[in-house]
């Protein structure tokens, strides 16, 4: 009875032993796995995920981990390229715009002296409004193109944020009184510096304090707070939680605005993460807040 027993312990142990070691070997096999999968997506690398082990179920999940990681590369790739022949695209466009939009202008211009009538001076100033409107669509889709593309890199220094953003209030003055809206603005005593790039940031606060006087329902707040974050608020019962959410991708214009491609916020995002920033939207009881920090 005794030498059954110790035979049947031993057996035990060493089935515990070997159950303990398939186990480590699985741990191990896992991780070459998993530290594979990670170096195949970050270099979009064609070469298979192979690990040591010969475990069948083993090599079922390296080879179905391989099949979708080559298929979420190709996508990425096929993408990527997309992304950057549309850059070219608009980049090419606008470039081709500018010189007739220019010729026309020049030539309304030497039309208006020629002495025209009331009815005919009405029309052509109908014409440089239109041509006005889409030069400043070109330079914005070229603005586009330029700061979306890994060449577009900035100049960055020491700036106030307070002043920077003074600035850019200011420069709307005449869109804020044109609207009837009278800016209620909150900035904090204290000097905020960062290490940014004064054209970026007017841009930055230029986008979106225009987003907000063209479709702002009357209102305008901005708030800045001694951590550097800043608040713009305005009623926007035309939007909701969808919209706002769409906001900042390209191309994305609210009711099919005239006179806007849609890239305003578009570029505000791109710069604002250029210079390490964050910024969102969020809709609430009908009012749209954006929020930048830096």
């Amino acid at each position: 009875m005794l030498i059954i027993l110790g035979a049947t312990a031993a057996a035990a142990s060493i089935a515990v032993v070997c159950l303990v070691f398939k186990i480590v070997i699985l741990k191990i096999s896992l991780r070459e796995i998993v530290t594979s999968a990670k170096q195949k997506f970050s270099e979009e690398s064609n070469v298979p995920i192979a690990p040591q082990s010969r475990d069948k179920d083993i090599l079922k999940l390296s080879d179905y981990l391989t099949e979708e990681l080559d298929t979420v590369i190709a996508a990425h790739r096929k993408f990527a390229a997309g992304n950057s022949e549309l850059k070219r695209a608009v980049t090419n466009v606008s470039h081709d715009l500018r010189t007739p939009l220019t010729s026309a202008s020049g030539y309304l211009g030497l039309l208006k002296k020629s002495g025209l009538n009331e009815k005919q001076s009405e029309f052509v100033e109908i014409v440089e409004g239109r041509v006005t409107a889409m030069k400043k669509l070109t330079e914005e889709l070229l603005a586009y193109s330029i700061i979306a593309s890994d060449e577009g890199t900035l100049q960055v220094e020491e700036v106030c944020l307070n002043d920077c953003l003074e600035d850019s209030l200011t420069q709307f003055y005449v869109a804020f009184a044109e609207r009837g809206i009278e800016p209620k603005i909150a900035i904090c005593e204290k000097r905020i510096y960062r290490k940014a790039g004064k054209d970026a940031l007017s841009r930055i606060f230029g986008n979106v304090i225009n987003n907000a006087v063209r479709y702002s329902d009357g209102d305008f707040t901005v708030g800045m707070s001694e951590d550097g974050k800043i608040v713009f608020e305005n009623g926007a019962e035309h939007l909701d939680e969808v919209s706002t959410a769409k906001l900042f991708d390209r191309f994305f214009t609210v009711e099919n605005a005239r006179g806007s491609t849609g890239l305003g916020l578009s570029i505000a995002k791109i710069l604002t993460e250029k210079l390490g920033g964050t910024i969102g939207a969020s809709w609430k009881n009908g009012r749209l807040r954006i929020v930048l920090a830096l």
